[in-house]
């Protein structure tokens, strides 16, 4: 608490003002029950002492009322996990394919076989020709099997939760959405946290993390690239995959994005480098001290790496030597994507525009943090004796007790009722930025990894798990607009006024001289200092459901700003945030002959491949 005086000073939220008057009138309920600190009650004259000697008229002590419990919101400390222990079997991912946003949107399924199995909690499995349109309705759900020809049929689902279309097995285990063949059953999960949107919906995919990978690499690297690069590609993803799983199981209904957020994916692929690759390099992870490496990657570093703790995360435990190539000159790769089409860059921008998309990313940073507030509530009763309960977390509902199954309706619409009771969970709190989860910056001094155990006979050691103690915080719930990395550190209310920048300055670079804060100074004078790669993300911000821009700032990685006129003209170098393997210098070393063990040890020095399973 030392500090919140100075933090309120800064800037002045709504709730940090009322978080202050509540913990105010705490410590006075604290010292009317004796619990001051000792240098108060070693001396309990001495604010007589301090009292002027003059008559005081005493009125006549009215009666005791009843003392109201008080509500403590206690201030949001986030508790950050630690990595994931390597897991021993292969995990099942859920990823989001789709985040649909309009008030009653409409999905349509299809699968060669021209039959899908349709299921819910409580819901008796029932086999629906295609193509089968989806689309929610007041009482759950409304399908229309054979959607298009000539006799469709409608079928009413009362089921206030996700329904779920399983493709038969063989090879046509797929479900065919929005034109992309997608592995395994799909999932429609409603939105209930976007009241501008009411029926939103989320569209997840189950599949096992093997089958999910080829069509990672397909969509992440161009086919000519070499199989080394691939079978790099396919450790780093399958690492990077298993720490988000740790990660969101939990905590909402889908662990990875298809898309930038989290790791571009096509689905089902036919492409034979990526399968070959992901089956060479079955169950591989990297491994720092026992846990899995959360392994970011980005196309192009530009030359000088990024460390995640200083620009993509705030988790305190992600500070580690693999993910801190650019902590040491020597750890940086020069040069090593100097053929990358966005090696080096030039871009100019609107500075009206710019300045618009600061103030929407900081008006959304600032209701997360409201938000974060009241996921993380915790409740106190400070009683009569001044004792505290125990605290509770808060999580919301998913949905309620269902009704009794009901009969079919007349005509072609039948309707179909649950009977299973929904359970509590977190999981109706959405988000976006998957890659950089963690609300409050911290390092962690790396210590020397553990000694290696055997190699197996394919070369790679086989896992050593590190027990891990799990803590979970609601703060690390993502918040309304897919928002999970509040920038507590940033100046968010002076930014949501931003009208018009005079310049922009790089304040600070890390050992390898890629910049990690930024000074705005805007039209009203002020000087607005922030991480680089959040000016990045608020120049490029698109809240969720949205397209995101087509004109975004390369990198954070700046080498000059010019304001000219109503333009902002910037030279950078670098695609993507830099931080662990550029891929880009992946395929220069896998061209010069480099195998992927090399690559991996190059761009997460510190780290060791391992077989999980």
């Amino acid at each position: 608490m030392a500090n919140f005086p100075t933090r309120i000073r800064q800037r002045l939220p709504l709730a940090d003002i009322a978080s202050a008057a509540v913990w105010a009138s705490l410590g006075a309920a604290l010292v009317i029950h004796g619990c001051a600190p000792d240098s108060v009650a070693k001396d309990p004259t001495a604010t007589r002492r301090a009292l002027p000697s003059v008559p005081v008229a005493v009125a006549p002590a009215a009666p005791a009322a009843p003392v109201a419990p008080v509500v403590v919101v206690a201030p949001v400390v986030p508790v950050f996990e630690q990595r994931p222990s390597v897991p021993s079997t292969e995990p099942d991912l859920r990823i989001r394919v789709a985040a649909l946003r309009s008030a009653s949107p409409l999905v349509r399924l299809t699968n060669p076989s021209g039959k899908l199995m349709m299921q819910g909690a409580g819901l008796a499995p029932r086999a629906v020709r295609t193509p089968v349109d989806v689309r929610p309705s007041s009482g759950g759900w409304r399908v229309v099997e054979g959607a298009g020809s000539k006799r469709p049929t409608t079928i009413e689902v009362t089921l206030a939760g996700p329904i779920e279309f399983h493709p038969p097995a063989g090879s046509h285990g797929v479900v065919a959405f929005d034109g992309t063949d997608w592995p395994g059953p799909l999932r429609l999960v409603p939105v209930t946290d976007e009241p501008s949107s009411p029926g939103a919906l989320d569209v997840v995919i189950d599949v096992p993390l093997e089958r999910y990978l080829p069509g990672v690499l397909a969509k992440e690297l161009l086919k000519s690239w070499d199989l080394e690069a691939f079978k790099a590609q396919a450790i780093a993803a399958r690492s990077f995959a298993i720490c988000e799983h740790a990660h969101w199981s939990s905590v909402r209904h889908y662990d990875l994005i298809a898309g930038e957020a989290s790791q571009a994916w096509v689905g089902v692929t036919k492409d034979a480098k990526p399968r070959e690759a992901v089956q060479a390099t079955r169950g591989m992870v990297l491994s720092f001290e026992g846990r899995v490496v959360p392994c970011y990657y980005s196309s192009t570093c530009g030359g000088t790496p990024a460390n995640a703790a200083e620009s993509l995360t705030r988790n305190p435990n992600h500070g580690i030597a693999p993910l801190a190539a650019g902590s040491t000159p020597a750890t940086a790769h020069r040069d090593c994507c100097a053929d990358a089409p966005r090696f080096r860059w030039q871009q100019s921008f609107a500075n009206a525009v710019i300045c618009e998309r600061i103030r929407r990313w900081a008006t959304d940073q600032r209701e997360a943090q409201a938000e974060r507030e009241a996921q993380v509530v915790r409740v106190a009763q400070v009683e009569r004796d001044g004792r505290m309960q125990p605290a509770r977390a808060v999580a919301p509902v998913d949905g309620a007790a269902l009704g009794k199954n009901a009969s079919p309706l007349k005509g072609t619409a039948t309707s179909i009722t649950a009977t299973a009771s929904a359970s509590v969970t977190a999981a109706n709190t959405l988000k976006v930025e998957s890659v950089t989860s963690e609300p409050s910056v911290g390092t962690r001094a790396s210590t020397p990894a553990s000694p290696s155990p055997a190699a197996s006979a394919t070369g790679v050691p086989a896992a050593v798990s590190v027990p891990v103690a799990t803590v979970r915080s609601a703060a690390q719930v993502p918040a309304r607009n897919g928002i999970v990395d509040i920038a507590d550190d940033a100046p968010l209310s002076e930014l949501t006024a931003l009208t018009a920048i005079r310049s922009i300055n790089i304040v600070a670079v890390n050992a390898a001289g890629r910049p990690t804060s930024l000074a705005i100074h805007d039209a009203a004078g002020h000087v607005l200092q922030l991480r680089a790669e959040d000016f990045r993300r608020a120049v490029n911000y698109a809240r969720e459901g949205e397209p995101t821009p087509k004109d975004r700032l390369n990198s954070s990685h700046l080498l000059q700003v010019t304001v000219k006129g109503t333009e902002i003209q910037f030279v950078g170098q670098g695609f993507g945030h830099g931080v662990g393997m550029c891929q880009y210098g992946a395929q220069s070393m896998a061209r010069s002959g480099a195998n992927a063990l090399l690559i991996l040890r190059t761009y997460y020095p510190g780290a060791a491949v391992v077989r999980a399973y």
